[in-house]
């Protein structure tokens, strides 16, 4: 009697999680089917930005709306505003549970629990955008999801925004090789910074004992 109750309750946790992944599997292709424009008129739910981005040159910004049913639309910009500009985007939409416990927290979580704090819609899209129009500069083009995950922004307008960006680092480009970015990618980039800005025009750092520039 005993084994077929565990087994019983067995059939019932594996019915439940086979519900939770139908569940997400749906809510997440209604995600991928919408674009973030679709979203940019409803209620900010909060901008976050992280503490130390411009010290440690890196961060994730995070900007959320609340859709009349509940849920969170979130845009997310991994934001280098030392040299590449916005690295990665994405565009998603999340029950608020989820939201607060698996990605605002797994996100805080791989900032080493950095504190992450709260940004008006103006100032984090011109904290973005800066970005972006540096990395511009210097000859980078954004992630190519950062088109749909702008389109969060709506009427934020930059121009209100009253704090000033400095980006790259000591008044130069400064290239950190990402975990995403392979030897031969962070030569080619780092090539170019030297073609653009020649010799101590720029600064790099990469973990490769082998990587070495001509």
């Amino acid at each position: 009697m005993a084994i077929s109750e565990r087994q019983r309750q067995k059939k019932l946790e594996e019915k439940k999680k086979k519900r939770k992944l139908v569940a997400k599997a749906a809510t997440t292709g209604l995600a991928l089917g919408h674009k973030a424009l679709q979203f940019n008129q409803y209620p900010i739910h909060e901008c976050l930005v992280p503490e130390g981005l411009f010290e440690t040159g890196l961060g994730t910004v995070i900007w959320t709306r609340r859709t009349p049913d509940g849920r969170i639309a979130i845009s997310a910009f991994i934001v280098d505003v030392y040299c590449l500009g916005v690295k990665n985007a994405l565009f998603t939409i999340t029950s608020e549970q989820e939201y607060e416990n698996v990605i605002k927290r797994g996100t805080i979580e791989s900032h080493g629990g950095q504190e992450f704090l709260s940004i008006t819609p103006d100032c984090a899209r011109k904290l973005i955008e800066g970005a972006v129009s540096y990395a511009a500069e210097l000859g980078f083009t954004p992630h190519r999801d950062y088109q749909n995950a702008k389109g969060i922004f709506g009427n934020a307008d930059s121009n209100a925004c009253t704090e000033t960006f400095e980006y790259g680092h000591e008044g130069k480009p400064f290239y950190m090789r990402g975990p995403n970015e392979s030897v031969s990618q962070a030569k080619k980039i780092v090539e170019h910074l030297h073609r653009k800005f020649g010799e101590g025009g720029y600064h790099y750092l990469v973990a490769s004992e082998s990587f070495m520039t001509d």
